[in-house]
């Protein structure tokens, strides 16, 4: 892999202390699997009766991690989960399945856990032999517990310059719950389901069923509306767990249930959060783009042009060289055949009218207006004018910083 990268512009200027969560004992490794010393293997045992859910990529050619995991789902707990990175362990033939039969069983004889709740996640480089040697032989030296989750954060990380993580509490019958939550993606991100790793974790148990309805939805209103360069990975997924570790009066029994619809509230502060620091740490990101389309006539149309002007590299372009070319925006809207009329079309860059009645707006300030496109931050607003739907979407512009760490991804 290329040398470090440095850290991107639109990174936090500080993480807030990621706190443990009960029930979960972690383990961060360096197992060699880049060509330098640093965290690559992250291992999760999950001490007491946990559920899990998950959401996998929609890519018709997806790493035989998620075939696994799919299959072991049926079970509705897990015990353990091994992620790695540095290979994708995709397009790795028989070798690659075999692999994860043998890491499970390793894993299965160190921490008395069923092989069929052992669950992967792995990122990296596609179509290179899995190290399954290197791993076995990390996993098989003497282990020691880790305090540090930013760590488990940094491992996992291939392309991203900068670890990403919170954790958030909550009371539920005056009883502090804990919600911590890692992710990692930079490039190759246009979610469908998921488009990168995420593993958030819970301290109190919710049942199987109602985790996975849970899952879906937070997973489409945080990082299925997120984008880097409109391409969807073979690898990518999300997996929430709860552990029995803070005991309720009563059980969770309905999505309905008050209880859950507070858990929901600061479960989606997490997902929007690290959803958000992704498209922050976009593979040579300069600004983070926030696009609102309003007035749309349906929620598909809504969604459509949002996606067709956030993946629009003409757009991108323009925004990284500060140029307030709104006729890019126009071209990403019209090529979705949406029949929108000139008309009703407003175009807001920041606060200012950029297009309205079909053509540039007459009080324009185009001084004013490149100087807010030079802002690290910038909001766009499409207008279409034709009914009562919207879509959010956020992604960040391309440098010539995106080519140079594409170029390069191998070597």
């Amino acid at each position: 892999m290329r040398e470090k990268l440095k850290k991107s512009p639109l990174a936090p200027k500080s993480i807030k202390k990621i706190h443990d969560i009960k029930g979960i004992e972690l383990y961060v490794y360096s197992a060699g699997l880049y060509n330098k010393q640093r965290y690559d293997l992250a291992l999760f045992y999950f001490k007491n009766k946990t559920t899990v859910a998950e959401v996998f990529t929609k890519s018709s050619l997806r790493s035989c991690t998620l075939d696994w995991n799919e299959k072991n789902l049926r079970n509705k707990e897990i015990q353990a989960l091994i992620v790695n990175s540095g290979n994708a362990n995709t397009f790795t033939g028989q070798s690659g399945i075999n692999a994860l039969t043998k890491i499970s069983k390793i894993v299965s004889n160190k921490f008395k856990v069923s092989v069929k709740k052992v669950f992967f996640a792995s990122t990296g480089v596609i179509g290179e032999k899995f190290p399954e040697q290197k791993i076995i032989n990390t996993l098989n030296k003497n282990k020691y517990k880790s305090k540090n989750w930013l760590q488990a954060a940094q491992a996992i990380m291939t392309t991203d310059t900068f670890p990403k993580a919170i954790s958030v509490k909550t009371k539920i019958e005056n009883k502090t719950i804990t919600i911590t939550g890692i992710t990692k993606g930079s490039g190759m991100i246009e979610p469908n389901m998921a488009t990168m790793l995420g593993f958030i974790f819970i301290d109190c148990l919710i049942p199987q069923n109602i985790l996975q309805k849970l899952l879906i939805e937070l997973t489409d209103k945080s990082f299925n509306q997120i984008t880097v360069d409109g391409d969807e990975s073979t690898n990518d997924t999300v997996i929430m767990t709860s552990t029995n570790s803070i005991l309720l009066k009563k059980t969770i029994s309905t999505i309905k249930d008050k209880r859950i619809i507070k858990i929901k509230n600061s479960l989606l502060s997490v997902f929007k959060y690290l959803a958000e620091q992704i498209v922050r740490d976009g593979e040579g990101a300069t600004k983070l783009l926030n696009i609102n389309v309003e007035g749309a006539k349906n929620s598909l149309q809504a969604k459509r042009i949002a996606k067709s002007v956030a993946n629009s590299p003409l757009v991108k372009t323009a925004f990284y060289g500060n140029d307030p070319n709104w006729g890019r925006i126009v071209m990403a809207i019209g090529k979705t055949y949406e029949k929108i009329d000139p008309k009703k079309l407003k175009i807001y860059i920041g606060k200012q009218i950029v297009v309205a009645n079909g053509s540039e707006y007459k009080k324009l300030n185009l001084q004013k207006l490149k100087k807010y496109m030079a802002s690290k931050e910038i909001d766009l607003k499409l207008d279409l004018g034709h009914g009562n739907y919207s879509y959010e979407t956020q992604t960040c512009d391309f440098s010539h910083k995106y080519i140079d760490i594409n170029a390069a991804y191998r070597t």
